[in-house]
């Protein structure tokens, strides 16, 4: 109740900033707990910074995440006053409405009632956040969700039933994406054609530092999936897994564990981190990368970062329902033992053919493609 009460003393300014009559070209929205090892949006930096290059009027407006240690942005405009009236909301209308629905509605209230002098042509989200109130509060709008993690064929809120999510078509979200054969996973896995004029790829909005290993040095990363999308018997599978392997290896090889940004204390890690060779990982993930030739992990998005970098990774599934990269993404190689990286010339190889996997996955970010989206660029 404190932190909620400090919120909306925080978020008295952005009342009236929201209130008071305006009209962007962009709004970006996003919820507080993307603020990764940063007090802001990494996802969205780029895309700012490409903003501001070319004097397009535009806003940051950041949701509270009442449960998330990150950060606030001291440069968004917090929404704080607002979600708390819609999170009030909601539990007054009808359980015969969907989610999706409520915040429709509550959307359309908004545009009535609270923001009327609030306007922006554009809106750009991740993870589809508020999207269906979005939708409802302005019915003229686009609205893009940028992709932040890896999309396969099973992607919940993105298909449904081999076509398209429902919430996508009926409120017309269009998808921005990494790469090109994200773009082709989605049109194969589409009966309904949705994704064909309403998917863009405009590169990858996370440049990473191109520091590349000649070897394997002893530094394995691994980042850990342990979450409330999982089970709690997934989760001591995996982790039961995970210690055997590092067990099984060589002393003077260093685990460095990295846990993902939305772990909350879902399974006791304690005996893992009292193993001899296991260390915390750096909270930047470049750093990760510059101190680790080798990665491990279940199914992380940082197989591709990873690669990007020619660093390549073993995979570690505990469950046929994960083995996306094996499966979908076809990942390259199907090395299962630290000791096949130790041969330098096996190391490069494999560097090499992840790297070029990577690159139809995450292309670099294409400003020009951005811009001629918003019709910023002929």
């Amino acid at each position: 109740m404190l932190k909620i009460i400090i919120s909306i003393f925080k978020s008295i300014f952005s009342i009236y900033r929201l209130y008071q009559k305006k009209s962007y070209s962009i709004v970006f929205y996003y919820p507080q707990h993307f603020n990764r090892n940063s007090d802001q949006n990494v996802y969205f930096k780029i895309l700012i910074k490409t903003c501001k290059e070319n004097n397009i009027d535009y806003l940051v407006i950041e949701e509270p995440d009442f449960n998330s240690k990150c950060k606030r942005n001291k440069k968004a405009t917090p929404f704080d006053f607002y979600f708390i009236i819609i999170l009030l909301l909601r539990k007054l209308y009808s359980k015969k409405y969907t989610y999706s629905e409520i915040d429709y509605k509550i959307g359309v209230l908004f545009s009535n009632l609270f923001l009327v002098r609030f306007n922006y042509d554009n809106l750009i989200t991740i993870s589809q956040s508020m999207i269906s109130f979005f939708r409802g509060f302005n019915n003229y709008s686009n609205i893009y969700d940028l992709q932040h993690g890896i999309i396969h064929k099973n992607k919940k809120d993105y298909f449904y039933k081999n076509s398209a999510d429902l919430k996508l078509i009926n409120y017309n979200i269009k998808i921005l994406l990494n790469g090109p054969s994200y773009r082709e996973i989605l049109l194969k896995s589409d009966k309904s054609n949705y994704f064909k004029s309403n998917t863009f790829v405009i590169g990858n909005t996370i440049p990473l530092e191109r520091k590349h290993h000649k070897y394997f040095n002893n530094n394995v990363l691994v980042t850990l999936q342990f979450t409330r999308d999982h089970t709690v018997e997934h989760n001591i599978m995996f982790l039961d897994k995970l210690i055997l392997f590092i067990e099984n290896t060589e002393k003077n090889v260093i685990f460095y564990l990295k846990n993902h940004p939305r772990f909350n204390d879902e399974i006791d890690l304690t005996y893992l981190y009292k193993i001899d060779n296991v260390k915390l990982a750096p909270k930047c993930l470049d750093k990760c990368f510059s101190l680790c030739s080798l990665h491990l992990t279940e199914y992380s998005t940082s197989v591709f970062e990873s690669s990007l970098l020619g660093i390549p990774t073993i995979l570690l599934s505990s469950s046929k329902n994960f083995n996306y990269f094996e499966n979908e993404f076809k990942y390259p190689i199907d090395y299962k033992k630290i000791n096949d990286f130790i041969s330098v010339e096996n190391y490069q190889i494999s560097s090499n053919i992840v790297k070029k996997w990577a690159s139809s996955y995450y292309d670099k970010f294409n400003e020009k493609q951005f811009l001629k989206l918003f019709k910023y660029e002929d």
